[in-house]
Parts: structure tokens; sequence; C-alpha cells
């Protein structure tokens, strides 16, 4: 393995900003995943991946619940190797690489942030912080210096001796970005990090989210929450395992068009009256932006939620019940009343 991936001189934060930015950190071509759930049953939830991502983007990834958003990231991170196709990484196969060699690139230049925070319960911030540090070896001096600046860049400093699990969830994830910054990464991964917050917390982690990428990081996110596509460079519109669309801009070059809704394919924004499940999502939105949104795919089949057999031909076990009614529920009440009442006459 080539060693500028090997071995990684860590730089400063603040000086990542001045060359970080230019070049391609990571491209896929083709990418596929499928699992199988009992031969031969195959169900391919990436199909056929193309996107590239620079260096000092900020990058959005959205859509419908159950599109293939976590597992692309997965796949991207090194975590799931996909089933066929390709991810070049600065320029090297990334799958082509052992996986002692991907786990190391991990460690040393990403940063990841998960919805739930994972911490070791038993100790405190400072200490969470130190743990990951102690994993690369630095020394104690160095480690203590380091823990001291992150928590003061995201303004935790104050909360370094506390329990993670006695802060609220918004500081909890300004806690887990000083983490991931702790190793200095050229790139964070975040799996919808604002699930779990409030409409405040959720716009201040982001708004450090955006500051941290003007500095030169590299920014990859999964999200539900459309408001936020309008801080991203690069968005990527995902539906059932397909990129359908993607805006593409320079860094700097945010998306800037406004976006309302949370949570699946039923949202639909206030202004474009559009849903997620549309593929021409982004073309509908209203706003300027300097960047060109390319158009992928122009339809997809909409989702299937009744058998394609009638029920009374189904297996006994794929039948679906009769859906309850309100005087059926009465019904049943009172039923249940003269069974009680005749019981308790016959014990007379």
């Amino acid at each position: 393995m080539d060693k500028n991936l090997a071995n990684i001189a860590v730089e400063n934060i603040t000086e990542r900003g001045t060359g970080g930015t230019g070049g391609t950190l990571m491209k896929t071509s083709d990418l596929r995943k499928s699992f199988y759930v009992g031969l031969p049953n195959e169900v391919e939830i990436l199909k056929g991946i193309n996107t590239e991502i620079e260096k000092g983007d900020f990058v959005i990834i959205f859509g419908p619940s159950g599109c293939g958003k976590s597992t692309l990231l997965h796949t991207l991170l090194g975590l799931e190797p996909p089933t066929s196709g390709e991810i070049n990484l600065e320029g090297q196969s990334f799958y082509g690489m052992k996986e002692d060699d991907r786990a190391n690139y991990r460690r040393h230049k990403v940063g990841i942030i998960y919805q739930q925070p994972l911490w070791i319960s038993s100790l405190d911030v400072k200490g969470n912080i130190t743990f990951t540090l102690k994993l690369l070896n630095y020394d104690q001096q160095k480690i203590d210096s380091r823990v001291s600046e992150v928590l003061s860049l995201v303004g935790m400093e104050d909360w370094r001796d506390y329990h993670p699990k006695e802060l609220s969830s918004g500081q909890q994830q300004k806690v887990s970005l000083a983490r991931a910054l702790a190793v200095d990464p050229v790139l964070i991964v975040a799996d919808e990090p604002t699930g779990n917050l409030d409409t405040i917390s959720g716009k201040q982690l982001i708004d450090q989210f955006n500051e941290f990428n003007k500095k030169g990081i590299t920014i990859i996110m999964v999200t539900h929450d459309l408001e936020y596509l309008k801080y991203a460079n690069k968005v990527i519109h995902m539906i059932d395992g397909m990129v359908v669309e993607q805006y593409v801009g320079k860094p700097g070059q945010s998306f800037n068009r406004d976006a309302q809704g949370k949570r699946g394919e039923n949202d639909v924004t206030e202004k474009a009256g559009i849903n997620v499940r549309d593929p021409k999502f982004l073309t509908g939105l209203k706003g300027d932006h300097d960047g060109k949104i390319e158009q992928l795919v122009d339809k997809v089949e909409a989702p299937k939620d009744e058998p394609s057999v009638p029920s009374d031909k189904l297996p006994i076990g794929d039948k679906k019940p009769k859906p309850v009614e309100q005087g059926d529920f009465v019904e049943g009440i009172n039923t249940q009343k003269q069974k009680l009442e005749q019981e308790k006459g016959n014990k007379k």
C-alpha cells in the first residue's frame, strides 16, 4: 500500500484549509451491493452508483427511508465490501487494500459521527476523547493539549469533566464532533447526526460542520432533514438504491435552495409541493445556485404496498388481517362485558 495512505502525517486543522481542497478524494464506479436472504433470494441495495467526491466538498446524501443511504455510507467507509464495482480513494483502489490498511486509513484520516453517540460509560468527556488519541499512540502532553483544543472549538471545554450521559443530546453530538476532530481528519462522515436533536441544536451542529468544512475538511452526511440541503455544495438524491439526481458545485458553491420536511417519503416541501420520491425533487425547488443539477434517472416505479396477487390466493401466513373499524372495537368491548356479566351470574 502507498505510504501516503499507510503512514499519515497529521496536519493542524487550521492549516488544512489552505491546501486541503481540490482534487478527487473518492470516486465510485458502477458500485453495487446485494444481500442474500436465504439462497437464491438476492436483494440488491445499491444499483450502479457513480459519483465523485472532491477534497473540501460538503456532501449530503438524502432520500426516502430504505433507499440505501446508510449502506452506501458504510461501503464508502470500507466497512461493507461491494458486490461489484469500484471505489477509488486518493488514486488507489480502496477495496484493493488489505482490511487492516482500510482500518488504518479510517483511524488516522476519518472522523465518524452517528445518530446515537457511542460512549465508554465509565469515562468522562475528556476520557472518551483521550481514549481515541491513545489508540494513535499520542504522548500524554499532546493528548491533553488536543483534547482542550477540540473541546474549545465546539464550545464544550467547560463540560470536560462531565460524563456524556449527563449531557443533553445536542451537547453529546458536539462532543462527538470534538472526538471526530481530535484525529485531525481529512474527512468527517456523519450518519443522520441531527436525527435525535431539536431544531436549535441541529442548526448549531450543522453550522459547526459548515465552519470546519470551510477550513478544508471534507464532510459526507446522510440526513432526512431537508432544510440542511442548502449547506452542501454536492447533494446526492437516492431512490431505491439509485442516485437519481445530484447537485454539483465547487467547494463554497452551496445548493442554496430551500426545502422543508423531515423523515420519510411522505415529506412534502411547502414551497415546491413535491415529494422526496420524485426523481426531479432538486429541480423542483426554488432558489439560486452556481452549480448544476445532473438528472441521472427520470422515472422510478412507485413503491408496491399491495401484493401482486389477490389476498385469498396467498399462503395463509401472507394474508393481510382485516382492518379494525371503530364499530368493531366497540362491539368487541360490549361482547367482553356481556361475557363478564354472564360469568358473574353463573358464580351466584
